[in-house]
């Protein structure tokens, strides 16, 4: 049997994204260690693993010193628990760990699970980054990614190693229509799900609302996530609390189960430009059954078929946001259930977690540990 350590930026992403493999893998007699900072998702992760620690894994810093403390870090724990296979999920894990499972001849996988701010436009950090990745790669057995046009944009430095695994997967069982009552309420209901950031485009989602409200006040935006403390793309908390107070939102912050927000809404609105790999928001929203409105921009635009299962806008534009949302409020009832209900067979034939699952063992058994 073996040893498999699972890396990531934070013990939450773990648990929240990675868990049935984790699961499955130990179910098959592995064992499967855990690596990421503490967070209050730690204890539920040392409740079924052994969990190792990071201190010096700063999401956002770009301080090489902090980064060198934290490469010394997986070479202690790597040289502690001698795993067989390293997987790494999220840009500093999928350096770091990489390069040093490689320095310890220890095969490791890196999953690319979206290029983040640092690509959304081209500046000295996009080439940093560039340069660490191809070091990273270098080292790794495989590179997955999760949508082809982030393999197109980086298959020159993972040359014959990328594999595309489309999303991270979701559980059709827990995300399902039936777990909600029929809805009675004729307000229709907005719900954006995620973090206040302003690569999300909160802003213009708001702007968006402003101007639908004046047309029809019946509706509401429900908006469900925190703000990102330390991050500058964060929006403020005054100024979520200002548009609580003008009666545009109503903020419910951060929520482990997200299900009764997606039965109370009638579309889930996601108007992301950041580089996504494949949503995770937007395939729980589509496999409850609810229609969807996101940019045409990488990742969102690979879950959303125009006019099918929702719509998509143009990135940036407040604009193209109000249209769309304004066409959805304008659809019957019916064509809403038809456009949700086409959402929820698009993840059961391509991204329900069990298939997702099977690939990477079918991967991971490529590596020849298994």
């Amino acid at each position: 049997m073996a040893k498999i350590v699972f890396s990531s930026n934070t013990a939450f992403s773990l648990y929240n994204f990675r868990l049935p493999l984790m699961r499955r893998l130990k179910e098959m007699g592995h064992t499967v260690f855990a690596v990421a900072p503490e967070d209050k998702y730690s204890h539920r992760l040392r409740q079924e693993f052994e969990f190792f620690s990071i201190k010096n894994l700063d999401r956002k810093g770009k301080n090489p010193i902090k980064d060198l403390k934290l490469t010394l870090e997986y070479l202690r724990i790597y040289k502690k628990t001698k795993p067989d296979l390293v997987v790494n999920f999220t840009i500093k894990p999928n350096i770091y760990s990489s390069i040093c499972a490689g320095l310890l001849g220890i095969p490791s996988i890196s999953v690319v699970t979206g290029l983040g701010y640092a690509f959304i436009e081209k500046t000295w950090l996009t080439d940093i980054v560039k340069n660490l990745y191809k070091i990273a790669f270098f080292f790794n057995t495989f590179v997955v990614f999760l949508n082809r046009e982030d393999i197109d944009l980086l298959k020159r430095l993972a040359k014959n190693k990328a594999v595309l695994i489309e999303s991270e997967g979701v559980d059709t069982e827990f995300f399902s229509p039936k777990h909600c009552e029929e809805k009675t309420s004729e307000d229709f209901t907005f719900l954006f799900v995620g973090r206040l950031l302003k690569d999300k485009d909160v802003y213009e989602l708001v702007r968006a609302f402003e101007e639908l409200k004046k047309e029809f006040p019946g509706v509401r935006l429900a908006v469900v996530g925190d703000v990102d403390e330390g991050n500058p793309a964060s929006v403020k908390k005054q100024e979520i609390e200002e548009w609580e107070r003008m009666g545009l939102i109503e903020w419910f912050g951060f929520q482990e189960d997200v299900r009764p927000y997606h039965c109370m809404a009638d579309c889930v609105v996601l108007p992301s430009y950041y580089r996504e790999g494949i949503p995770r928001v937007l395939l729980e929203a589509m496999a409850m059954e609810r229609p969807i409105i996101t940019t045409d921009s990488v990742g969102c635009r690979d879950v959303c078929v125009d006019g099918v299962n929702g719509f998509l806008v143009e990135p940036k534009s407040w604009e193209s946001l109000y249209e769309a949302m304004k066409r959805m409020v304008e659809l019957s009832p019916y064509q809403r259930k038809a456009m949700g209900a086409k959402g929820r067979n698009f993840v059961l034939e391509k991204y329900d977690i069990k298939l997702v699952v099977s690939k990477y063992l079918e991967l991971i058994e490529k590596v020849k540990i298994l």
